[in-house]
């Protein structure tokens, strides 16, 4: 009964041994990260960390904000640029030959722009351009660019 009780004993020992070997593995692992964690920072432990990072929410912050304004300046801008083109070409005479004329309305987003006409005879090529406001010119226009116009606006 002896030898039972000491083989026993020693099982115990051994097993409690690695037991104690893996805990201290166990400890020096989280030792290291617990290390690098708190240390990593430019400035000393947990509050240098702390603090760069609010350093960089703040830097993000003001970033944001300067961001966000440029994108209203972007949408301003947007608004007076051209957004609708509206094209015609067409014969106005019946001594030539193909669709060499043409009509271009070139809008932005309130219907204002100018149209474009370009006039093509054998005797050679004559451009008009006329401003329009909100879809409509104080200038007399003709039919194609009327429907230049339209086709603009329609987004054709």
């Amino acid at each position: 009964m002896e030898t039972n009780t000491s083989t026993a004993l020693i099982l115990i020992a051994v097993i409690s041994f690695i037991a104690s070997c893996a805990a201290i593995a166990f400890v020096f692992v989280l030792k290291q990260r617990f290390d690098a964690f708190f240390h990593k920072g430019k400035g000393e432990g947990l509050e240098g960390v702390l603090a760069e990072q609010g350093k960089k929410v703040r830097d993000m912050g003001d970033e944001l904000k300067r961001i966000r304004n440029d994108v209203a300046r972007i949408d301003v801008m947007a608004e007076a640029s051209i957004q609708k083109v509206g094209a015609v070409r067409f014969n106005p005479f019946d001594d030539t030959g193909g669709d060499q004329s043409f009509a271009a309305a070139l809008l932005d987003s309130a219907d204002n722009g100018i149209v474009i006409s370009s006039l093509h005879s054998r005797e050679g090529t004559r451009v008009y351009a006329k401003s329009v406001i909100k879809g409509e010119s104080r200038h007399h226009l003709t039919e194609e660019e009327r429907e230049a116009i339209r086709r603009a606006i329609a987004h054709e």
